[in-house]
């Protein structure tokens, strides 16, 4: 009888430690960093406004509307850009926006691709 109950004990304890080592192999695995890739944004609104006004009324006049700019130096050549977008339809998006806003009226914008970065 002593024996059918050590026997029991050694089972029972063997099945909680199989089950314990399955839940802390889940957790590790569970908590390995996973590389997921982040939307490349590809897309901005160039500003091409002229010379009507400075770049900082034009960066205030946006700035108070929601949009932010920057400028994006390429090959030597400084672009006024707003964005970046991952896809060319949100830059259209928002090329509406600031065409729906009076107070922006006068702010031209070409929809560019920026070149892949290396």
């Amino acid at each position: 009888m002593r024996k059918v109950i050590v026997m029991t004990a050694i089972l029972a304890l063997t099945a909680c430690g199989q089950e314990s080592n399955d839940k802390i192999q889940q957790a590790k695995a569970a908590s390995e960093p996973t590389v997921a890739q982040a939307p490349v944004a590809h897309w901005a609104l160039e500003i091409t406004e002229g010379q009507r006004a400075t770049i900082t009324d034009t960066t205030g006049r946006l700035m108070e509307h929601g949009f932010t700019p920057y400028i994006y130096e390429h090959d030597g050549v400084k672009h006024f850009l707003i964005g970046p977008y991952a896809t060319q339809a949100q830059a259209l998006e928002t090329q509406e926006k600031i065409k729906q806003k009076p107070k922006l009226d006068g702010i031209e914008t070409d929809i560019i691709e920026l070149p892949a970065s290396n």
